[in-house]
This record gives C-alpha cells, structure tokens and sequence, in this order.
C-alpha cells in the first residue's frame, strides 16, 4: 500500500508516513491529540485552555480571562457537521469567522485558537501552528528560511492554509496513505494523520536547537 504523501504546497513528497506516525506516536505532542475532553462539545469554556499546554501553546492569564470574558459568545452550532476535507469554500468561511472571532481577544492567535478549536470539532478544524503551518507548510522558502514563526491573526492566511490542507486532503494520489495511517491509529481523523505526518516531517528538517 502506498506509504508516502504529495503535499501541493510546492509538490513536496513525504515518504515513510506510517513510521512517521508511530514516532509522533512516542511524541508528547500525542497526549494532546490523544486526549478526550470532559469539557461541553457544544460551547467553549475556560477550562478548553489548559489540554493545549500539552501542544506547546502559548497559553497564559490573559487567553483565560478572555474565555472567561467571551466564551459564552461563541456559537459552535454554526460551524459543519462533517471533516474539513468535505467541506465546500462557503463552509470554510464560517470557519474563518469564528477563528477571526476569537483571535480579537487579549492572549489569542490564530495557533491558539486553533488548538482550543481543534479539540471540539477534530475532524473539522485543524491545528494552525505559526511555524509548522504558515512558515514552512504554506512557505516555498523553508526550510532555506527560518523565521522565530510570526503571530498569524489574519483571515486570508487562514483562509489559503483552510484551502491548501483541503486540496492535499483529496488528492487522489494520497488516498492509499490514508488508509494506512488509519491501519496504523483508526481513531485519528484525517487532519490529525496529516498533522501528525508533517510535524514529524518538519522536525526532521528543522530539528529544536540544544539549549
């Protein structure tokens, strides 16, 4: 079965995805992917914060008051009941309005928006880390350019990132791998598999520096 993925950012070819996976499988990133909340599906609660310190966020008092402040305003019965790589560009947008919504308030990016998201809807919404998604995911440049990843706030990045997972998340040349990430961990969605797989991918060409 096919074992690798074409990434239409720039035609990238990652080999060896299952074994990616089994690694990111030993990483601490997985307690975050792998953790089941307690927490209501159908609101945000200041609580939501805390799961994604175990995804190395940036999370600190202020994004709490602001989920104590605001949470209540959001409106998650208004995103779609299917995965992202279903979804159709209108479908998209009301993504983006809730992530714009929420990145306006005092501690909050689109990265820890995301990673707040993600665990309410994990089909639907995936994790937009400033350096492994809008540098060097969206960045014909990297991995020659490395930046320290900018704070991301703006609804056209977030749009073209949506756009672009969605494309490698139906190309007909990855549905084999798809299948064997799914042989490998069923109750992954898609997102995560591809999450998973590019981290991995990522922190081979740009390993953490010793301090």
């Amino acid at each position: 079965m096919n074992d690798s993925l074409t990434l239409s950012p720039f035609a990238r070819k990652i080999n060896g995805c299952a074994a990616k996976l089994r690694c990111f499988r030993e990483n601490a990133g997985y307690a975050y992917l792998a953790y089941q909340p307690i927490t209501p599906w159908d609101r945000l609660v200041p609580e939501d914060l805390a799961v994604t310190l175990a995804f190395n966020s940036n999370a600190g008092w202020r994004a709490f008051a602001s989920l104590v402040a605001h949470a209540y305003e959001v409106d998650l019965s208004k995103l779609p009941e299917k995965a992202l790589h279903e979804t159709t560009p209108d479908e998209r947008e009301r993504i983006i309005e809730l992530i714009s919504e929420i990145v306006k308030w005092p501690g909050f990016a689109t990265s820890l928006a995301t990673k707040v998201l993600h665990k309410k809807r994990p089909h639907l919404i995936p994790v937009l880390d400033n350096r492994a998604i809008f540098e060097s995911y969206l960045d014909h440049r990297w991995p020659e350019r490395r930046t320290v990843g900018d704070t991301v706030k703006d609804a056209t990045k977030v749009r073209h990132a949506l756009d672009a997972l969605v494309a490698d998340l139906n190309a007909p040349e990855n549905a084999g791998t798809w299948q064997a990430l799914s042989a490998v961990d069923p109750g992954l969605t898609r997102i995560e598999a591809l999450d998973m797989v590019w981290w991995m991918h990522f922190r081979d060409l740009e390993p953490v520096k010793a301090p």
